[in-house]
């Protein structure tokens, strides 16, 4: 298989795993800045942190590490057209100019967002065409409503497959670990 083959097959297996829809935003001496991002991961409970990975050449990444801190705001699944001004090469004055934001922790809440967590940069990692950052949870809020997702290329949203299944309750020890009997 040759590289370009390599790539397109990792893109396409990858992308038939759904994935939560954000605008990952930031504010500060570098300026406001934001972009849509579908690489967005929990990482760990204590401290409680979480990971966006961002591409190289981004104006985002660029004013995340300048400014220190960020947020991720999940977009509700009527709000494609968000995504899709987030995901543009515009200025950030044109991408906030509809958006409806407010300032939480230094970084730009939006207001339509399903829940949204504003972050200080723990550390960042590189990640070949990516840089990996790791970030702090400050504050977190969430309302109610289903998740705009991205699948096979495509926006979408979650439904229940089973509606008869209730949510499991997590522990919150963090010695506690799923394999673990």
């Amino acid at each position: 298989m040759t590289d370009v083959d390599s790539r397109r097959a990792f893109r396409d297996l990858l992308g038939s795993m759904p994935a939560g829809v954000c605008v990952i935003t930031t504010d500060g001496p570098a300026g406001r800045a934001g972009m849509t991002a579908s690489s967005v991961c929990s990482l760990s409970l204590q401290p409680l942190l979480l990971l966006v990975c961002l591409g190289n050449g981004s104006g985002t990444l660029h004013a995340i590490r300048r400014n220190s801190r960020f947020a991720v705001n999940l977009l509700h699944e009527d709000h494609e057209r968000t995504a899709d001004v987030f995901a543009t090469d515009r200025p950030a004055g044109e991408k906030f100019a509809d958006a409806g934001f407010h300032l939480v922790d230094g970084s730009p809440v939006l207001r339509q967002a399903l829940g949204w967590l504003t972050c200080r940069v723990y550390s960042t990692v590189p990640g070949g065409d990516h840089t990996v950052v790791l970030g702090e949870v400050l504050d977190l809020s969430r309302s109610g409503g289903q998740s705009l997702v991205w699948h096979h290329s495509r926006y979408g949203y979650h439904r229940t497959a089973h509606p008869t299944l209730h949510e499991a309750s997590l522990p919150l020890d963090p010695a506690h670990t799923m394999d673990r009997p």
